[in-house]
C-alpha cells in the first residue's frame, strides 16, 4: 500500500465511518518505514491484567527520559505517560491567557454552564508484559505511531493485531449501544494500544478504531493533513487525560485532564493542537484542543478531604483540553474506576462539580486550525 492510498483509505473511513460522526497498532519494525502489513508509513515530523481502576502542542526530540534511563514526568506502569515536551504535560501555570478568552467563557456560560463527573467511572487501562501474544482484532481503521516515533502508520485494518489478553477490561463491557474505550499498555515496549466501538461484539471483534501511541515518544502529533479522530473524536489519546485514582491516591496528577463538552460549547470544523480534528456536528465557539486553566486564585476553603484538591492542583498547573462531545447538556471529566471500592471517596471528588466557568481562564490557543471542507 503507498503513502498515497493510505491516506485515501483513511479518507474513506472518515467519510463513511465513525471518525466523521465524531463519536467520542502493531508498530513497525524499529528503524523502518514500512508499517504492520508491509505498508509505507508517513513521516510525522509485569503481569496480564487490568489496573489503573484500583492500582497504585507540538512536540520536540526528547526521549521523556533522564540520561540515566529513569522516567522523567508522569508515568504509568513503569511506563512515561510521552515526553516533558508532549502537550498534556506542560506546566501552563504561567502562560498567557488567550485574547478571547472571556468571550469564550461567556459563551459556554450561556450554552453549557454544567460541570460534571460521572461517578465511580468507567476508564480502566490494563497492563500487560512485553512478551503478551498479539490477536487479531476486527476493526474498521488501525493507525498509529511507531515504536521509533518517527512515522504515523495507517495500515490495513484486515491485518489489525493487538496484544489483547484473556482478562482485559474496558468501559462499559458487556453493555451494548454505550462508548467502548479499551486501553492496553505494554510493558517493556511502552506502547499504548487504544480503542474505541459504540457496540463491540467482543473484547477483539467490532471496533471501530485501533489507534497506537509510544510513550516512550515525543512527536505524538496526528498529521493535520488527514483531520482524524483517534479513540477521542479530536484526535489525542484518551490515557493521559482521565483522572486516574492511583495517581490521586499518590498526591499529585502531573499531566493536564479532559473535559467532555457538548456540541452546543464545541466550535464547529475548527481544532488547535494537540487535537488533530474538527467537530462537523457541534454549534458552539470552542474548538477541539482548546486548553482551559484553573485560576490560581480559586478558593479551595470550601474543598473537604484529598481527592478533589489533587485534581484542582492539576488544573491549575497543567489545565484541561476539549477533546471529545458529550452526550449530555454539561461538561464533564474521565474519572477511572470501574465502580465503587476503586479507591475513590464519593463526598469527595464528586466536589469537582462546583466548578464553574468562572473559575477557569483559556490558555492562548495558538494556530487555530479548519478542516478542508467543513462548512
Amino acid at each position: 500500500m503507498t503513502r498515497t492510498s493510505i491516506v485515501l483509505a483513511l479518507s474513506a473511513v472518515v467519510a463513511t465511518g465513525w471518525l466523521s460522526m465524531q463519536c467520542s497498532t502493531n508498530s513497525a519494525m524499529p528503524g523502518s518505514n514500512v508499517g504492520p502489513d508491509g505498508s509505507s508509513l508517513q513521516d510525522a515530523g509485569s503481569a496480564d491484567g487490568a489496573v489503573g481502576a484500583d492500582a497504585a502542542s507540538d512536540s520536540g526530540g526528547e526521549s521523556g527520559q533522564e540520561s540515566g534511563g529513569a522516567p522523567n514526568g508522569p508515568t504509568l506502569g513503569g511506563c512515561p505517560l510521552f515526553s516533558p515536551e508532549f502537550a498534556y504535560n506542560q506546566d501552563i501555570s504561567q502562560s498567557a491567557i488567550d485574547v478571547q478568552s472571556a468571550a469564550y467563557l461567556a459563551t459556554l456560560k450561556a450554552n453549557a454552564p454544567d460541570i460534571g463527573l460521572d461517578y465511580p467511572g468507567g476508564e480502566i487501562y490494563n497492563i500487560v508484559p512485553a512478551s503478551q501474544p498479539a490477536v487479531p482484532v476486527g476493526t474498521t481503521s488501525w493507525f498509529g505511531f511507531d515504536s521509533t516515533d518517527t512515522f504515523f502508520f495507517a495500515a490495513d485494518a484486515g491485518a489489525a493485531s493487538a496484544p489483547v489478553p484473556a482478562s482485559v477490561q474496558y468501559e462499559n463491557m458487556g453493555t451494548p449501544n454505550e462508548d467502548h474505550h479499551m486501553m492496553i499498555l505494554q510493558q517493556g515496549t511502552c506502547q499504548l494500544f487504544e480503542l474505541y466501538a459504540w457496540a463491540p461484539t467482543s473484547s477483539t471483534q467490532g471496533w471501530s478504531a485501533l489507534v497506537e501511541w509510544d510513550l516512550a515518544g515525543s512527536n505524538e502529533q496526528i498529521p493535520d493533513n488527514l483531520e482524524i479522530g483517534s479513540t477521542t473524536a479530536a484526535g489525542t489519546p484518551l490515557l493521559p487525560g482521565v483522572i486516574w485514582p492511583d495517581e490521586v491516591a499518590a498526591g499529585e496528577i502531573q499531566h493536564a485532564l479532559d473535559i467532555v463538552m457538548p456540541a452546543n460549547a464545541i466550535a464547529k470544523c475548527d481544532y488547535v493542537h494537540p487535537a488533530s480534528d474538527g467537530a462537523w456536528t457541534a454549534t458552539g465557539t470552542f474548538p477541539y484542543g482548546g486548553r482551559f486553566r484553573l485560576k490560581a486564585s480559586y478558593d479551595t476553603s470550601h474543598v473537604t478531604g484529598s481527592q478533589a484538591l489533587v485534581v484542582i492542583r492539576a488544573l491549575q498547573k497543567y489545565g484541561m483540553f476539549n477533546t471529545d462531545i458529550s452526550g449530555e447538556t454539561r461538561s464533564s471529566f474521565r474519572l477511572g474506576g470501574l465502580g465503587a471500592g476503586q479507591g475513590w471517596d464519593q463526598a469527595d471528588i464528586t466536589q469537582l462539580a462546583s466548578l464553574t466557568w468562572d473559575d477557569f481562564d483559556v490558555v492562548d490557543l495558538g494556530t487555530v486550525h479548519t478542516m478542508a471542507g467543513c462548512n
